[in-house]
């Protein structure tokens, strides 16, 4: 489970207003209001203010307008020579209050409207904001109770995410049980730490989904019950026990884990190179052999083993790479039989296969699929494992060292454009699932493919005369993918992958070459 976003903070930008402040407004440098023929006042105030109604015993009294050559004027009651009444105030730095007053304050209803444009509608009290009323502003929005101009007792506040929080504020922060809905549809009923989910609550999905039990930080954690609405791929209907940052502590999971450690360490050394060692080399009846070499990097999640699993069965079938193909899988079902991908394991292959190829003909297809970050770097995770991710300047520099010339590099992943620039020469076709700046699509343990994978490798590529060719079927087949995703989930950015491609001048005629000699 994702964190949710949920951080706001109503509070005003500027203060409320007194009779003294309220009659002390400077004239300093700004010329005479001289537009029309001069009006007589009825009399002028010692800060330069100029008075135009009635006068009872020299004070102002009954219905009037105070005017300063700055533009700043308050217009309405008077009693006594102060605001009282329903009146209406400007002043030149943008402020606005239309409402009553008394003694010179703000007193009972009004509207307040601060120089950034938010608004305060309700009821005042001695020039504060309090009782009940409604804040709208850039940061969200509020309507409930307030005491000295913040959410204070009963309210609804919305954030500028779209964010609701329903139930009792004290001093701007939520306090006890409240009830929060989600733009995406999650609704919550509980406790609040820093605006996150945390203590006891109750989570319900648009789906139907329903965790009831202990929270950390936004994230299921501790003892909870997750029951789903429709029964999962296994037929489960619940998952319960204790979680841990959003996922469910399971022992045996924990001890397959603690398994797989031993096993890496015992068994992945020979694993590797029994691998390796399988690899047949150039075969001599054919002048352009293809070889592959599939990289599955993150183990959290089996989409990632999955995919790789399939684009190898489809290489070895329908392009001739049965036994010049290996795959470095980082997965918990696979750390007996398959060796893992860590950045030794890659750059030991690609120079393994480099001795074995001829190194001026053969074409190497390497596809990389992964969780990436956006400094351009592709996630090489086992769980239980502390492995370093493989930037795209080492990949660059493993692959320069192998003496491998042609390539084709498929990376699958999020900000995977960033991967072009160290790679790309002329002999190499380069192909990422999103560009340098966005992330990718379908991510999920669940998936047999991520978005783009499953479009280039299993829908585009078998109906299409090469590889750069099946890249512009996947391309459209992603982008209407994601807008329907957007289009379900309201998602007005709709901040498409952008899938990429980057074709070398001299590797087009070498897979035609390879093409022909299939024929």
């Amino acid at each position: 489970m994702h964190e949710l976003p949920m951080t706001i903070s109503l509070r005003a930008a500027v203060r409320p207003y007194t009779v003294a402040a309220l009659l002390v407004f400077s004239a300093v440098g700004m010329p005479p209001l001289c537009a029309a023929p001069a009006r007589v006042p009825a009399a002028q105030t010692a800060d330069g203010g100029r008075y135009f109604g009635p006068l009872v015993d020299g004070k102002m009294q009954g219905r009037g307008r105070l005017e300063y050559a700055s533009g700043a004027y308050y217009e309405g009651g008077f009693e006594r020579g102060v605001f009282s009444g329903q009146g209406s105030l400007r002043q030149p730095s943008g402020v606005r209050y239309e409402g009553q007053f008394r003694l010179g304050a703000f007193e009972g209803q009004g509207r307040y409207t601060s120089p950034k444009g938010e608004v305060y509608a309700g009821h005042f009290t001695k020039g504060n904001f309090e009782g009940q009323g409604s804040y709208q502003g850039q940061d969200g929005s509020y309507v409930g109770a307030f005491r000295n101009w913040k959410p204070h007792g009963a309210g609804v506040l919305t954030d500028s995410e779209g964010m609701v929080f329903q139930g009792t504020f004290v001093q701007g922060q939520p306090q006890g049980k409240m009830q929060v809905r989600t733009p995406d549809g999650i609704v919550y009923t509980g406790t609040l730490k820093d605006w996150k989910f945390d203590g006891e609550g109750v989570l319900r999905t648009l789906d139907g989904d329903e965790y009831k039990g202990h929270f950390r930080n936004g994230l299921f954690d501790g003892a909870g019950v997750l029951r789903y609405a429709h029964a999962q791929p296994d037929g489960r209907t619940s998952d319960s026990g204790n979680w841990t940052e959003g996922q469910l502590d399971d022992p045996a999971l924990d001890k397959l884990t603690r398994d797989n450690i031993e096993l890496a360490l015992y068994k992945q050394p020979a694993l590797l190179e029994k691998t390796l060692a399988g690899v047949l080399p150039h075969d001599p009846a054919k002048k352009i052999n293809l070889y592959f070499l599939g990289v599955g990097g993150d183990g959290a999640q089996e989409v990632f083993r999955r995919e790789t699993a399939f684009v190898q069965r489809q290489f070895d079938r329908d392009y001739g790479t049965a036994g010049r193909s290996m795959v470095l899988l980082n997965s918990r079902n696979t750390v007996a039989q398959q060796p893992m991908a860590t950045r030794t394991s890659i750059g030991a292959s690609l120079d393994a296969l480099g001795a074995k190829m001829d190194k001026n003909n053969d074409v190497l297809f390497l596809f990389l699929t992964s969780h990436g970050s956006a400094d351009h770097q592709l996630a090489l995770a086992q769980n239980g494992m502390d492995l370093h991710s493989l930037p795209a300047q080492d990949l660059a520099a493993m692959l320069k060292h192998s003496g491998i010339l042609w390539r084709v590099i498929v990376v699958s992943a999020c900000y995977s454009g960033g991967f072009i620039a160290p790679l790309k020469d002329d002999h190499t076709l380069i192909i990422t699932a999103a560009r340098l700046d966005r992330t990718s699509f379908g991510c999920d343990d669940q998936a047999d493919f991520t978005y783009f994978s499953e479009a280039y490798f299993k829908q585009a590529l078998p109906a299409s005369s090469g590889f750069a060719e099946a890249f512009e079927q996947a391309k459209i087949l992603v982008r209407a993918r994601e807008a329907q995703d957007f289009k379900e989930n309201g998602d007005g950015a709709e901040e498409h992958s952008e899938p990429q491609i980057y074709q070398g001048k001299a590797i087009g005629q070498q897979l035609t070459a390879w093409r022909a000699q299939r024929k």
